[in-house]
């Protein structure tokens, strides 16, 4: 049986959320989001097409922290994900395959994800948020 290094457990913790204090900070006001959104996009920016980082599972609690935060803040009624989506595609205008090539999100998961056959993941948001330049919340 294997002892859980609780001591070394902290010190690392302590040490990586001084070096990216983002990843842990409360979304509070505005300006955190603002201050946690930026740090997002930089962090897909910094990792984009490096395939599974494994900094993902933090990015990944951030985004539903960003999420949560929009949520009670800025309520959007009667607009989910997909027509969040199609809407942005219509504004553009874009294609699917033109948007899979840009986020690296499959054309066959985007035509999934507007027909609703296919929940949106944190991923996706991100990629989407990123691209689009609009908070990964109105994805999820």
């Amino acid at each position: 049986m294997t002892m859980t290094n609780f001591p070394e457990i902290t010190r690392s913790f302590q040490e990586l959320s001084g070096l990216a204090p983002e990843f842990f900070m409360d979304i509070r006001t505005d300006d955190d989001l603002a201050r946690a959104t930026a740090f997002l996009y930089t962090f897909d920016f910094e990792v984009k097409g490096e395939g599974p980082h494994p900094l993902d599972p933090l990015a990944e609690l951030l985004t539903q922290r960003i999420t949560a935060y929009e949520t009670r803040r800025f309520p959007v009624p009667d607009a989910d994900g997909p027509d969040m989506l199609a809407f942005l595609l219509q504004q553009r205008p874009l294609t699917q395959q033109a948007l899979a090539a840009a986020t690296g999100i499959p054309q066959s998961t985007i035509s999934d994800l507007l027909r609703r056959r296919r929940a949106f993941t944190a991923d996706h948001a991100r990629k989407l948020g990123a691209f689009f330049q609009v908070s990964p919340g109105m994805f999820l």
